[in-house]
């Protein structure tokens, strides 16, 4: 069981209150998972509220990343979830942790997997939120939730922990590509729609698209070859389509 939960990570963007860094490290090591990353924390290693709140789980402090963005954070990453409870136009289509869980485990063995979570008072970003294939959304018994960090953190370990240590057949399936090559071949793409004349501006709605489009997708790295490959193609064609009329 602790060597499946060896591909899970939490990611925890701007937390801005070292205690809920704490508490959610005690979350984490109380369900056997003890890879953190963090983008932009504040000031947290030897503050004494984490250290309290964190208690006995200072391991995990001492081994976390820092990171300057989400995307660099997710670099080496296969498949995203997002933790949030703030639904919108470029919010949709949310699992529940308890199907999360069922996605994760089915992918465990063979992919860096990331559970995201937001910043304490706004959330994500819409560019962050389209960095993430799948957005869990954890039900609650009133109309607008407020789940502090760490609990949000403990309720979604603890679905992957239980179904962990069940003993059914896990399905496999094909490694997926690196969150860094799925945004390269998302960016060749939009050069390459770009040399077309396209009428969209840079993250405008159809660029946003695109990249919700190619971030929920669970292809290999075999799959970014073919499309890396149309697009050179595309862009032969036209570079020498062009010098072929100059030279008529």
């Amino acid at each position: 069981m602790e060597k499946k939960l060896n591909n899970v990570y939490v990611v925890l963007i701007e937390p801005k209150n070292p205690g809920n860094i704490g508490a959610s490290v005690r979350a984490m090591k109380n369900m056997g998972i003890s890879n953190l990353r963090l983008v932009r924390p504040v000031d947290y290693r030897e503050i004494i509220e984490q250290k309290k709140m964190g208690y006995r789980s200072q391991e995990i402090i001492k081994k976390s990343q820092e990171f300057d963005s989400l995307s660099n954070a997710l670099s080496d990453i296969s498949l995203v979830f997002l933790a949030t409870q703030k639904k919108g136009k470029w919010k949709k289509n949310f699992i529940t942790p308890e199907q999360a869980a069922e996605l994760i485990l089915s992918r465990i063995l063979k992919e860096k997997i990331a559970i995201v979570f937001g910043r304490e008072d706004s959330g994500v970003t819409i560019d962050e939120s389209q960095l993430a294939n799948y957005l869990i959304y954890i039900p609650s018994a009133v109309t607008y939730p407020s789940l502090n960090l760490s609990q949000a953190v403990l309720v979604i370990l603890y679905e992957i922990y239980k179904l962990s240590t069940d003993n059914k057949k896990i399905a496999d399936f094909p490694k997926m590509a690196t969150k860094q090559k799925f945004e390269r071949v998302t960016s060749n793409i939009w050069s390459l729609m770009k040399s077309l004349e396209i009428r969209e501006e840079n993250n405008g709605l159809f660029h946003r698209s695109l990249k919700r489009a190619m971030g929920r997708t669970s292809w290999t790295n075999a799959d970014l070859a073919v499309i890396d490959r149309a697009c050179k193609q595309v862009r032969w064609y036209i570079e020498n389509r062009a010098n072929g009329e100059e030279r008529g």
